[in-house]
């Protein structure tokens, strides 16, 4: 196996600047043998030293159609997440990039959005976040093995670990979780911490793969790592994230409306600060805030838990953003996502339903969240009730899932189905009534 070891032993106060930093990454050297659990296998030792040799590396990735990566990043005390440590594997070659030096990283970040490579990853959401902001392009062509496994029977989320020792039946010790990845020099067990990370990536990958295809998945698993390649996944839109805010459920439109152009300010200023969102204004002052819709200064002294220095740093900048909600047109307020209360009728058929899925998701060894959520089994009883079904605008009813399970459900409300206790599993199972 080939070993690149890429470090910088001098580099323990260099800072990342915000993703605008450009495509300047380095690599410094330091010789290691990290191979784990590969230690009687002969090592070769590779050194990076110019950009040559990185477009060398993805050269060859480009001719496997493919190559691991992962990201060791530390973002608790900034807006921006700080890269301090990329891994990558090629082949049976592993590399550790130091990205707290100088050389160019084009030609990985090239990759990001092409098409024709294969990027592996293991519960890859946000070190692709952090790729598509740094490369300024959309990822495609992504295959997260997390996604996999979860299909063939591993529960949701599965770990790294459990999935290298349920698949490849390889042991990964995950004994720097919280480690410090911006200090350096990093130690032996830094080291064989990250190579480990990507080191089963690829056999994960042929793995997982061959194992979806003969079991029919492939397809259903693709569909999943679809979100990687759409560019809302990276960007959505402000009306949606301002449903994640906490408590913005108890606002009515004109608060929501509000509530979003304080949103749009925190986010400008987590930016230019360079601060975690809530080091600049919790989501529930948010929110409190919207409701009051304060439009002096003095106001704000009402509202418990607003530091005072805070508001004579930006007491200003809130009360124009209220102002600015204030003067939105009512055609223009966010709608409400509020429901009428379920009828006692689809109340029963909702607890029904969702035991119904679960039997359902035990027999496909698919975890139920990964098919959907209750406010999704929810929506279909009351499209139901209504009698007016569009498959198109119910997740449950629409690609795999309306295959394996939504077209199941409905079948079940309609009473050709029904739940059954196995006398063998002792377990529910959905049976035909027919």
């Amino acid at each position: 196996m080939g070993i690149c070891l890429v470090m910088d032993p001098g580099a323990s106060n260099r800072q990342i600047p915000p993703p605008e930093w450009g495509q300047s990454i380095g690599f410094l050297r330091q010789s290691s043998n990290t191979s784990g659990d590969d230690q009687d296998e002969e090592s070769l030792t590779l050194y990076i030293e110019d950009s040559k040799e990185i477009a060398s590396w993805m050269s060859r990735a480009a001719s496997d159609g493919r190559f691991g990566i992962d990201l060791e990043f530390i973002r608790e005390r900034t807006f921006y997440p700080k890269l301090a440590l990329i891994q990558i594997s090629v082949g049976s070659d592993l590399a550790l990039i130091d990205p707290l030096a100088g050389l160019e990283l084009g030609p990985i970040l090239e990759t990001v959005g092409e098409p024709s490579i294969t990027k592996v990853v293991h519960a890859g959401a946000q070190d692709l976040e952090i790729l598509e902001n740094v490369a300024k392009q959309t990822p495609c062509n992504v295959f997260d093995t997390q996604i996999a496994a979860s299909f063939l029977g591993l529960g949701l989320q599965p770990s790294y670990s459990a999935t290298c020792e349920h698949f490849l039946e390889s042991v990964v010790h995950k004994g720097e979780s919280w480690t410090d990845w911006l200090r350096r020099p990093l130690s032996d067990s830094q080291e064989r911490y990250a190579l480990d990370d990507v080191r089963h990536l690829l056999p994960l990958h042929d793995h997982l793969q061959a194992q979806l295809s003969s079991e029919g998945r492939l397809e259903w698993a693709k569909a999943e790592m679809q979100k990687y390649d759409d560019k809302s996944t990276y960007h959505p839109l402000i009306d949606d994230r301002i449903r994640r805010v906490k408590r913005s459920g108890s606002l009515d439109r004109k608060g929501l409306t509000l509530l979003r152009e304080l949103y749009r300010w925190r986010e400008d200023e987590a930016k230019r600060c360079d601060r975690p969102r809530r080091r600049v204004l919790s989501d529930e002052l948010l929110v409190e805030i919207s409701r009051r819709a304060p439009t002096s200064i003095d106001s704000f002294e009402r509202i418990r838990g607003l530091d005072r220095r805070d508001v004579g740093r930006f007491g200003e900048d809130l009360i124009v953003a209220v102002k600015q909600g204030l003067e939105t047109p009512e055609e223009q307020f966010p709608p409400l996502l509020k429901k009428r209360r379920l009828e006692p009728r689809e109340e029963a058929a909702l607890e029904l339903t969702t035991s119904a899925l679960r039997a359902l998701c035990r027999a496909e060894r698919i975890a139920p969240p990964l098919v959907g959520k209750s406010e999704d089994v929810e929506n279909l009883i009351r499209s139901y009730w209504e009698g007016e079904i569009d498959t198109s605008e119910h997740r449950l009813l629409t690609g795999w899932r309306g295959e394996l399970f939504g077209n199941k459900l409905l079948g079940f409300l309609a009473g050709d189905f029904h739940i059954a206790i196995d006398a063998d599993s002792g377990f529910p199972e959905l049976r035909s009534s027919r």
